[in-house]
């Protein structure tokens, strides 16, 4: 009976605690001595795929082959972090340019390489990419947490568009700030999904617009 009762209460007193965060929950800073990236080409369409939370060898034992189908004919791959090890992102290169940043799981050596966060430029859109805000554990799983923080940064970069994970549960919303349209994208985990499908983000940039979505796998 003490166990029905003590459960509960825990999980409460956490979502509590986790919503008091939420008003002051912020993401890091992109600031201007991070990797900013120009991406250049001559298509008339980019086409991106979005990826997060792969955490292989920790929680999978590789890419789910569902993937690699998605994946054809893409033009560039982000991962917004928690790959845990090189081999995977030396695997996704095989089919597109990867750009990458860390995240709070990732192996000491996949650190090493990888920015914490980049600013990447599109024809004329600035795209971010984090992996998290360093929040209490309950509210870093909260997508409600997140995309506040994520609005945030969004805002104060002057981003187009922001990309992050750590949540393992993919989300998708457009704002408009003074006219302007910004897009925030979690593209959930495709390994290790928190309550939700395993997932992956398409996004497709021209020069005068953006537009994504998520891609939920089998």
């Amino acid at each position: 009976m003490r166990k029905k009762i003590l459960i509960p209460t825990i999980i409460i007193i956490g979502i509590i605690f986790s919503l008091s965060l939420y008003k002051d929950s912020n993401m890091p800073e992109i600031p201007q001595n991070f990797p900013r990236i120009q991406f250049e080409t001559e298509k008339k369409e980019v086409l991106i795929v979005v990826i997060s939370d792969t955490h292989i060898p920790g929680r999978g034992e590789s890419l789910p082959k569902e993937i690699f189908e998605i994946f054809k004919n893409v033009d560039l791959i982000i991962h917004s972090g928690d790959i845990e090890n090189l081999e995977t992102l030396k695997e996704l290169e095989k089919i597109a340019p990867i750009f990458a940043v860390e995240g709070n799981m990732d192996q000491k050596e996949t650190k090493e390489k990888l920015p914490e966060r980049i600013s990447v430029k599109i024809f004329n859109f600035k795209i971010g990419v984090v992996h998290s805000s360093p929040s209490f554990w309950l509210g870093s799983y909260l997508n409600l947490s997140q995309q506040k923080a994520a609005k945030k940064l969004a805002k104060r970069e002057n981003l187009d568009i922001l990309i992050h994970g750590h949540t393992h549960r993919a989300y998708l919303e457009e704002f408009n700030l003074e006219g302007k349209k910004i897009l925030l994208i979690n593209p959930g985990s495709p390994t290790s999904p928190f309550f939700s499908q395993p997932s992956v983000a398409i996004l497709k940039i021209s020069p005068q617009n953006f537009e994504a979505k998520i891609v939920y796998l089998k």
